[in-house]
């Protein structure tokens, strides 16, 4: 059962709001699973993708910023806590009082079952953040965890140009493969390896990093002899405020040219 705040920090005031969203969904017999936990949101909190931007959906991704604790809306490329996904806005927040932007005392969804498309600033690494808590009503896979344990196999035996639906797999080539990554989003991660005495590439546009290159648009196991066995690990991530970068790392340890 959740608790819903009028927004107001806790004493006497004036103003209360109540508004209604549809950020949960319902199991047998109604049951939403639901957890909330009552968080102070920081003034400063906006949505810019709302009209006014001084009122913040529910839905709205949020995080705890690490110097006060308050909760603000998720921002991918933080370097302040803000990048780390902890729950979701279960109502509309109003941030002014009197005009004012003002802390304000509301709910926040922590475990529950949730909509997806009701969700603002939702991207691969919020989910994945958020997946061990949060169940969503369009995920068809179990969240892609930690890639030494895939959420999935697939064998290739040529050219692939990999999908963000790919997201959490292991792909074994079994032949000469060159695997195109997709459009970066933060979070996306995959897990490349090569069975066959074959090359192994893995292309992207001048966004990969690896080996003292940090703009890279391949990187190639192809060393005759060190080509079983070849294995890698690329994960996109934000390497500065504003910039998407593949960050890939050789777990097989043979040889790899970057160019």
């Amino acid at each position: 059962m959740t608790e819903f705040s009028a927004g107001n920090v806790p004493g006497f005031q004036a103003i209360v709001q109540a508004r209604t969203t549809q950020v949960l969904w319902s199991g047998r017999r109604g049951q939403d699973l639901v957890a909330t936990r009552p968080i102070t949101l920081d003034k400063d909190s906006t949505d810019p993708g709302n009209t006014p931007a001084t009122t913040l959906r529910g839905g709205c991704v949020l995080a705890l910023a690490d110097a006060t604790g308050k909760a603000m809306p998720y921002v991918p490329d933080a370097n302040d806590g803000r990048q780390i996904a902890v729950g979701i806005l279960e109502q509309d927040q109003d941030m002014l009082v009197s005009g004012v932007p003002t802390d304000r005392f509301t709910q926040m969804v922590v475990h529950g079952l949730v909509r997806d498309g009701e969700l603002i600033g939702l991207d691969p690494r919020a989910r994945q953040q958020l997946g061990q808590r949060l169940v969503f009503d369009r995920e068809a896979a179990s969240q892609a965890g930690v890639l030494m344990h895939p959420r999935g196999v697939y064998r290739k035996s040529g050219n692939y140009a990999v999908t963000a639906e790919d997201n959490g797999l292991l792909l074994i080539a079994s032949g000469a493969a060159t695997f195109t990554l997709p459009a970066k989003q933060n979070g996306l991660a995959f897990r490349f390896a090569q069975t066959a005495d074959a090359n192994l590439v893995i292309a992207g546009s001048g966004d990969l990093v690896h080996k003292g290159n940090a703009a890279a648009s391949s990187v190639a196991f192809q060393t005759p002899g060190e080509r079983i066995g070849s294995q890698v690990l690329v994960e996109c991530l934000y390497v500065a405020a504003g910039s998407l970068k593949w960050l890939v790392t050789n777990l097989g340890g043979t040889t790899a040219t970057v160019s």
